[in-house]
């Protein structure tokens, strides 16, 4: 019987040192083992007065695939979220479509961007919603930073129009460096 409990207690601790076996947490810039080239979405609203109740729907395609992911199913929290990584083609172009819709489903913003792939490197898509008064003086961020902006159609002919905002950014995939 002793040697049956010793047994049992190896057994446990062998179990509970053993390494996971299971899917990995998905994280900001996690790039799984063995990807050739992807793409990352993220939405943030960290800026004062954060848009966090509209639902971002990006509809991207790379090579002959078309595939839709939404902000609601991304992880993270309401005023920085992002999506998983996908993997992409590692030639062509990666072309995305950004949907701003209201909590009730309405159209508030629409916009595009094309990107260059290639072997190695993954981008990093950020959508912001934002004014650009909001941006403006915020430690660290540039409205100059941002390639593109998509003014909310509900603010149409304001001064200081809401916006969808799009920043990018690649790194490389064997070679990372930290940002």
């Amino acid at each position: 019987m002793p040697v049956r409990a010793v047994l049992l207690t190896l057994l446990a601790l062998v179990a509970a040192c053993a390494p996971s076996v299971g899917p990995r947490p998905d994280c900001q810039s996690c790039v799984p083992p063995g990807s050739r080239a992807g793409v990352r979405f993220q939405r943030d609203a960290l800026m004062p007065g954060g848009d966090t109740s509209t639902v971002l729907t990006v509809v991207f395609r790379d090579g002959g695939r078309v595939r839709t992911t939404r902000s609601s199913e991304w992880a993270g929290e309401a005023r920085n979220q992002w999506g998983p990584y996908f993997e992409t083609a590692a030639t062509d172009s990666l072309h995305a479509t950004g949907i701003l819709r209201s909590a009730e489903g309405d159209t508030l913003a629409v916009g595009s961007v094309a990107l260059p792939v290639r072997a190695d490197w993954w981008w990093g898509v950020r959508w912001d919603v934002a004014r650009v008064s909001e941006i403006r003086g915020q430690p660290g961020i540039d409205p100059a930073g941002y390639t593109w902006y998509f003014p909310l159609r509900a603010d149409a002919g304001q001064a200081d129009p809401r916006a969808l905002y799009v920043r990018v950014g690649a790194r490389s995939i064997s070679n990372p460096t930290p940002h």
